[in-house]
């Protein structure tokens, strides 16, 4: 039974450490966060199942999930459009 909850950890884990250690674009940084949000799915659709609960909190996470992965696609474009890249040292410049 653990090894059923250890899966969702483990890739919560590797998505925290590709989101850590990716850090030059932008756009990496947005693809690990989703794969971090979709483990956190997988981990509370388990939950439900498991437990017998009902599962419309998930929906109301995965539908704030989108939210902010649509934001967050929303800001790069806007940062590509305006500076020419994604690269995060971008980001001293919008203080101007």
């Amino acid at each position: 039974m653990t090894f059923f909850y250890t899966l969702p950890m483990f890739l919560f884990l590797v998505g925290f450490w590709i989101y850590v250690s990716k850090r030059k674009h932008l756009m990496n940084m947005l693809i690990s966060l989703e794969y971090i949000v979709l483990s956190v799915f997988l981990l509370i659709m388990m939950v439900a199942f498991t437990t017998g609960l009902e599962t419309y909190l998930s929906l109301i996470f995965l539908v704030a999930s989108v939210c902010e992965g649509s934001l967050g696609v929303g800001i790069m474009v806007g940062m590509v459009r305006s500076h020419g890249s994604d690269y995060m040292t971008s980001f001293s410049v919008l203080s101007c």
